[in-house]
């Protein structure tokens, strides 16, 4: 490696680690608010383990190393490890102490259904996924879940998102993706990254919540974007008409009947060789070192079906759904999937 190249990688490897020290230290601050405040609630579990801890932080390095090789390599442009609004970020954080009061109430009452009845949307999705306010399913919510999942994950949930943009880009470096589907867009936050990484004529990104893919509309204006409020498992699509499908964070979020579900829809809208992809949470034995970890998470987090998706075959599934030429690998806490129609 030249040594320009050597010193640009380095850069973004530290530009990364800054974001994780000023989310680590916001986990904290909100830990020990927590901490001062109990019997009333209960504080998430902080993690101690020495060995643990150092090897999560050889994991992290590897990940934000992969991270500006991606951008050395021309996968996605560096304006994606620039992007920090700092005035944003401050404003939001009195209310995120605030609904860290409110979480870890929930943790401790056990209450898991602390949502408006008058919510359209199926059942398994009524709940205070990781027991925060409102679930998935007002603006307030919408608001504060990007910054809040950051926090959870040290910094490094958007650099997990975006080995998914590199692993398509090493495996169909000559495939073109001219219309595409985002499924269970959230917030848009890996809509946004994708814009900026593929030459595309038309992205149609979906949601189940309303308020979350407002959100979104107001971070991505690309005239070749649309939006749509959709179940993935329900698409509102006519059949073969997308090159490529794909998710980031859904499946461990959903009942193992409608993971399958997703993929007969994925399968259906998708046109003869196009692509399936998805970026999820590792799975029991992909590092034995991290099955405590991944045991622990729901039982914090609220996630109750998490547990059966860690030890749910994906590559059997998307065979069972008729697609081929499966390919997977994974990344500190993420794993990633491709597969063709």
């Amino acid at each position: 490696m030249m040594n320009k190249e050597k010193v640009f990688l380095n850069s973004l490897v530290t530009l990364n680690f800054s974001k994780s020290f000023l989310y680590m230290s916001e986990y904290k601050m909100l830990y020990h608010l927590n901490r001062m405040m109990e019997p009333f609630v209960k504080a998430p579990k902080k993690e101690d383990d020495p060995a643990l801890i150092k090897l999560m932080r050889e994991k992290v390095l590897d990940l934000y190393l992969q991270d500006a090789n991606n951008v050395l390599k021309g996968y996605y442009p560096k304006d994606l490890l620039l992007k920090f609004d700092p005035k944003n970020h401050l404003l939001r954080l009195p209310k995120l102490l605030m609904d860290s009061v409110s979480i870890s109430r929930r943790r401790k009452t056990g209450k898991t259904k602390d949502l408006d009845a008058e919510i359209e949307a199926p059942d398994y999705l009524k709940r205070n996924y990781h027991f925060q306010t409102d679930g998935y399913f007002s603006d307030h919510s919408a608001s504060l879940y990007e910054h809040q999942v950051e926090i959870l994950f040290n910094g490094t949930a958007q650099a997990m998102r975006r080995m998914l943009i590199g692993h398509l880009k090493k495996r169909f470096p000559e495939k073109k993706f001219f219309k595409v589907l985002e499924v269970a867009a959230g917030t848009g936050a890996m809509s946004g990254d994708f814009v900026k990484s593929f030459d595309f004529n038309e992205l149609i990104i979906t949601d189940i919540s309303e308020q979350y893919l407002n959100l979104a509309k107001e971070k991505i204006t690309d005239s070749r974007v649309s939006f749509n409020v959709a179940c993935a498992e329900e698409l509102p699509f006519k059949d073969g008409q997308f090159d490529l499908v794909y998710s980031v964070f859904l499946f461990h979020e959903i009942p193992r009947q409608v993971r399958d579900e997703v993929f007969r829809e994925s399968f259906r809208v998708l046109k003869s060789g196009g692509v399936v992809a998805l970026c999820d949470s590792i799975q029991m034995d992909d590092d034995s070192r991290l099955n405590e970890v991944l045991d622990n998470f729901p039982r914090d987090y609220h996630e109750p079906f998490y547990r059966d998706y860690t030890k749910w075959d994906v590559s059997e599934a998307l065979a069972k759904n008729n697609f081929k030429d499966i390919s997977s690998e994974f990344h500190l806490l993420s794993k990633y999937f491709s597969a063709v129609k």
